[in-house]
């Protein structure tokens, strides 16, 4: 569920193909984004979910925005 919402924001805000996008898609090598569209795919993420995401935090792939995510809900 959440992975699904987080992979749908992402391929919106950054303008790719969703089915592009795995749990192991890194941000900056694989998508090409920089740290304005990351924020973009974050504040997105925040508003959809209803969560503070720690932008503090290193990730850098899907899964580990997704591992983050649902920690945070905990």
């Amino acid at each position: 569920m959440i992975k699904d919402t987080v992979i749908d924001i992402i391929a919106d805000q950054l303008e790719v193909d969703k089915d592009t996008i795995t749990p192991e898609t890194n941000f900056t090598e694989d998508l090409e984004a920089d740290s304005l569209d990351i924020f973009q795919v974050l504040s997105e993420i925040e508003d959809e979910l209803d969560i503070v995401i720690e932008t503090d935090e290193n990730i850098q792939t899907v899964q580990q925005l997704v591992d983050h995510i649902e920690a945070t809900k905990e």
